[in-house]
């Protein structure tokens, strides 16, 4: 028997947009299949930092816990059902991280019920922290929902249960009270300087199962002091003394000299919402951790996020950080046009953030930028000035431009959620009803922007621009292993090898960041002529260009590229003697 369970829900797709960018598209069996070359794609899973977290503190305070990330995973309901009869734990709690995980943690709340009607069952997570109530009114099969950091609170309804009191004196939680929905108030927040480490449940899951274990994930603060309009970070519940919370660099650092020794780590997710900190005292942080990686001789990659004004954007600060391991960092620029920049209340200025986008180039650093291409009141005028900062800045020079396609999704608890003052009936989504569609329905407002124009900009090259992404994070990997398997087969025989094709695959992906600037380019060129039909016409001439670029580069179109590849691989396999090797 368990104490507790802990479970992350899969990302259910729904065709709507997602807070979600880092769905995992293959499970832990697919993984171990893979050539190694290619786990590249995959291998920079992220935990659940905050699952990991909440299982270290429960099993600090004595109570044994299995906790399951099934990103990457596919259970039944008989496999979930038979999990939690198995443990028979007094308490469930279902941690969403982003709002498309509503979908299966209701599937999770329902299959506890069956298998042990007894337990407390709780939803958490950061959907939560400004959906409780609604999501405590829409699912009364869960007991309550934990908002805020959730360590503290998922301890003290443990000790609670254990002594025999009310769990619902706890703070932090939402909760049915028959017919009426109670809060026991504000969370009580963790002391960072006396923090408990997370829980690697799985790394050691992946460590058992074969898989590398090279990356982990941790944090060296929390919070963010800034007002961004699109971001709820701001409004975090339960803060008291100052909305960026650092942790002691010291505990950081011998944490990563643990994953290092324990699991082989030599790339670190930071998941901080802002690494660089609050002014003085944020650069002076992170300054320190770096020397202090230096001084004891670590080697490892890292990944973080920080906002263009938080001092980091300094030449020897970032030499500094370069040196420790900084790789790359998402950085938040959001946009070229300084309309917007004032819309979101950045508190910065395009100039500044293309000189920050230049430093990172010049210094070698990965640039992730923070891009938001569309928000409520964007004109084609600022779209052209989005454009001209991609180009300045080279931003669009990545593995995959058209990420920087997106639009603004106005979150309940931000103040563009506030602000916007026609929303948009929402849409039905397919397959979807009930509890799971009233509260992704009600935890966003959706939005017309006032140009025309803009609106059908933003449906071509969203529709056409996620097939790019799609064949380019989700099928390429896929057809080059192949190629590579049928070259492998064919070694040795008269056949011609077919690693030439090996060479188109990677011109159509080296190309992808002029093909983005070709759309973009040709989309504001017709919108500004707007010319009768011209939605209808924008897509058809989009598809075009797609289209001629797929025959430039792969000598057809993708389609018939992959159906010729698994020609080739159905060849490979009739090869006398080389059949299944």
């Amino acid at each position: 028997m368990t104490d507790v369970v802990l479970l992350t829900p899969r990302e259910i797709t729904t065709g709507t947009a997602s807070l979600n960018n880092q769905n995992v598209m293959i499970t832990d069996e697919e993984y171990v299949t893979l050539d190694p070359a290619l786990r590249i794609f995959y291998e920079k899973v992220r935990e659940n930092l905050g699952l990991a977290c909440i299982t270290g503190y429960l099993r600090n305070a004595g109570y044994s816990v299995k906790s399951m990330n099934l990103h990457g995973r596919t259970p039944s309901d008989e496999a979930i059902i038979d999990l939690i009869r198995r443990e028979r734990p007094r308490f469930i709690g279902i941690s969403i991280m982003y709002d498309l995980h509503i979908i299966d943690a209701i599937r999770l709340i329902r299959c506890a019920r069956i298998a042990h009607p007894e337990a407390l069952v709780a939803i958490g997570g950061a959907f939560c922290t400004y959906n409780a109530k609604l999501i405590a009114e829409q699912v009364p099969e869960a007991d309550c929902v934990a908002f805020g950091e959730g360590e503290l609170t998922l301890v003290g309804i443990m000790d609670r249960l254990s002594a025999g009191v009310d769990w619902r004196q706890t703070p932090g939680l939402y909760y049915r009270d028959g017919d009426r929905i109670r809060t026991s108030g504000m969370p009580v927040l963790p002391d960072l300087s006396q923090m408990v480490w997370p829980a690697r449940d799985l790394l050691e899951a992946h460590r058992a199962a074969g898989i590398p274990t090279p990356v982990a994930s941790t944090f060296t603060s929390r919070g963010c002091h800034a007002k961004c309009t699109f971001c709820y970070a701001p409004r975090q519940p339960g803060v008291v003394d100052g909305f960026w919370r650092m942790r002691p660099t010291g505990d950081v650092v011998d944490e990563i000299e643990y994953l290092q020794r324990e699991f082989g780590t030599r790339f670190i997710w930071f998941n901080d919402d802002n690494f660089g900190g609050a002014f003085s005292n944020g650069f002076a942080h992170a300054v320190e951790f770096a020397e202090t990686v230096l001084q004891r001789g670590l080697k490892f990659q890292f990944h973080c996020e920080f906002r263009v004004d938080s001092g980091l954007i300094d030449h020897e600060a970032l030499d500094l950080l370069h040196r420790a391991g900084l790789a790359s960092a998402l950085l938040g620029i959001e946009s070229g046009s300084p309309g917007m920049l004032r819309r979101f209340k950045k508190g910065t200025t395009v100039s500044y953030n293309l000189d920050a986008a230049r430093m990172f180039k010049r210094k070698g650093l990965g640039l992730d930028p923070g891009w938001i291409m569309i928000e409520p009141k964007t004109s084609l005028d600022e779209l052209w000035e989005n454009l001209g900062f991609i180009v300045a800045a080279g931003i669009h020079k990545t593995d995959n431009p058209f990420f920087l396609i997106n639009r603004a999704i106005a979150l309940r608890g931000t103040e563009m959620y506030d602000k916007i003052e026609e929303p948009l009936i929402p849409a039905d989504i397919e397959g979807l009803e009930g509890a799971a569609f009233e509260i992704l329905r009600t935890a966003r407002r959706d939005y017309q922007v006032p140009d025309p124009r803009v609106e059908a900009l933003w449906a071509a090259w969203s529709l056409i621009g996620e097939e790019i992404s799609d064949r380019k994070e989700n099928v390429l990997p896929f057809v080059a292993q192949k190629i590579v398997l049928a070259a492998r087969l064919l070694r040795g025989t008269t056949q011609e090898s077919p690693r030439g094709l090996l060479s188109r695959l990677r011109a159509w992906r080296n190309g992808l960041p002029e093909l983005f600037l070709t759309f973009i380019n040709y989309g504001l060129v017709l919108a500004d002529g707007n010319p009768p039909n011209f939605e209808q016409r924008l897509v058809t001439d989009l598809r075009k260009l797609l289209s001629d670029y797929d025959t430039q580069h792969l000598g057809s179109s993708f389609e018939d590229f992959t159906t010729h590849v698994e020609e080739v691989c159905r060849t490979a396999d009739l090869v006398p003697g080389r059949a299944g090797r």
